[in-house]
């Protein structure tokens, strides 16, 4: 969610920096500007939406989901698992975004 969002050092933050970069290069100032809010909006929900699933209290909780049972074949550690591996797959390439913008850029030009 934060890649998409666009925080660094995530993948999804040189996506949207090279598109911003192209875009104020091309003169469309108020896309970018547009862009750049709704990025800003999008990292707002998405932050509220991690803190849900971390911590999972939900303010409007229905009768079913107060009563029911939780199952012992589920674990919060395969959840853990599951989003340390995305937060990795995600940090990955955007460290090393150097080696791969040279091979496009060879592959490209």
């Amino acid at each position: 969610l934060l890649s998409l969002g666009g925080l660094p050092p995530l993948a999804g933050f040189f996506g949207k920096l090279y598109l911003f970069w192209c875009g104020w290069q091309a003169g469309l100032y108020f896309l970018v500007s547009i862009g750049l809010l709704t990025s800003v909006l999008s990292i707002y929900y998405y932050l509220k939406i991690i803190k849900l699933l971390m911590t999972g209290r939900n303010q409007e909780i229905t009768p079913y989901v107060r009563n029911y049972r939780r199952s012992p074949l589920r674990s919060n550690n395969s959840i853990e698992l599951s989003m340390t591996v995305c937060v990795i797959a995600s940090t990955i390439p955007g460290i090393s975004m150097n080696p791969i913008l040279a091979i496009a850029q060879d592959t490209l030009f």
